[in-house]
């Protein structure tokens, strides 16, 4: 089944509903501060393990879905491909914003609950000498109490990401911004 099929049928079989943007809690702000924190940690230290760790299950296994892979084989070519597209990379400048988030609570086909937040990120990354500085959205959800992280700065990424969350689907998500670092 190609992935375009496949995203139809789980987009018809999961159906959720996004409730209204609200505050984090304080134990939420404080969970998603060292998630975060953690993350950004992999991601400057080009930690592929711990970047790819970071992903949500639920994306892992719509993407396992679509490609035919074992999710502890595909979990484990991301991390290989993760690692060979960070070789020769120097990532520096890791920020995150988290003054203002917004949180919204979704309920899935399933049964499942999941929290959810867009961070503003930035980063600058240089390869071969040439530095670029990134800011893009980070999807952040929290299932069964647990953070994890999606980038949803494209299409192609948030079309995966609606898969697996389909409140997604009709969010106003913020393209990615690179710039030239002189």
């Amino acid at each position: 089944m190609r992935l375009s099929q496949f995203a139809i049928v789980l987009a018809i079989l999961l159906p959720a509903m996004s409730a209204d943007a609200r505050p984090l809690t304080s134990g939420e702000s404080g969970s998603l501060g060292k998630a975060v924190s953690g993350y950004l940690a992999a991601i400057e230290k080009n930690d592929a393990k711990g970047i790819v760790g970071a992903l949500p299950p639920r994306v892992i296994a719509v993407f396992a879905g679509a490609t035919g892979m074992e999710e502890k084989a595909l979990t484990a070519t991301l991390t290989e491909q993760t690692s060979a597209m960070l070789a020769g990379t120097t990532v520096r400048d890791v920020t995150a914003d988290e003054s203002a988030l917004d949180a919204e609570d979704a309920d899935l086909a399933d049964g499942s609950k999941v929290t959810w937040v867009l961070i503003p990120t930035a980063f600058v990354s240089e390869v071969k000498g040439k530095a670029t500085r990134n800011e893009q959205p980070l999807l952040a959800v929290s299932e069964k109490g647990k953070w994890y992280f999606l980038r949803v700065d494209g299409k192609e990424r948030r079309d995966l990401a609606a898969v697996a969350y389909p409140f997604l689907k009709d969010q106003t998500i913020p393209g990615a911004k690179v710039t030239p670092v002189p």
